[in-house]
């Protein structure tokens, strides 16, 4: 080993210390992240429930659904109510859309909910979130947090293993002479450089 391997290798160690360090930080904001999600997704699907609500009182005074209400409103030929029922149809398609990804999140396991998060993510919800990012202290934070560790350890042994692929030094005929070579590579780079083998 050189001396200038000797003297970067701690900080080699220190590199890749930090690096899974890092990882496991950022994984282990996932379940904080999911949790925020849903407060915010619950905050949301009330609020649309609400609406819903007085949309069945609405109907149920004309002995009809809430769709089939919706519905006659939007044939209306004033231009206004059938902008109103337009906005309002709205408001029901995410007051269902928010009920069904709720529904998703609080009943599937830590391990099957991020899979329904992706199935389920909504870009608005995600701006209405205000994300702090703490450390979880629970089971499923430290899974994610070792999840981070070998998913940094895996990509550091990626890449060393892609660098040393091509920063490799070749060996050549003069390595055979110097007896840098094995002894069966050396005796084969002899034979092929001594033209009288």
């Amino acid at each position: 080993m050189s001396f200038l391997s000797k003297l970067f290798l701690p900080i080699g160690s220190l590199v890749d210390r930090l690096i899974c360090v890092a990882f496991a930080v950022v994984l282990a904001q996932a379940p904080v992240y999911m949790a925020q999600y849903i407060d915010v997704l619950s905050g949301a699907q009330m609020e649309a429930g609400k609406v819903y609500e007085e949309l069945s009182v609405a109907a149920r005074a004309f002995d009809l659904e809430v769709d089939p209400y919706l519905d006659k409103l939007a044939e209306n030929a004033d231009p206004m109510v059938r902008s109103n029922a337009e906005v309002q149809q709205n408001s029901v398609r995410r007051y269902r859309r928010y009920t069904e990804a709720l529904k998703a999140l609080r009943d599937r396991s830590a391990w099957v909910r991020p899979f329904m998060l992706m199935r389920h993510y909504d870009p608005s919800i995600h701006a209405a979130m205000d994300f702090e990012p703490n450390v979880p202290l629970t089971i499923e934070g430290a899974v994610y947090a070792g999840l981070g560790v070998l998913l940094a350890l895996m990509v550091m042994a990626f890449f060393k293993w892609l660098a040393g692929l091509i920063f490799r030094k070749r060996p050549t005929v003069y390595d055979a002479y110097e007896g840098k070579l094995p002894e069966k590579a050396a005796s084969r780079s002899q034979t092929t450089s001594d033209p009288k083998a």
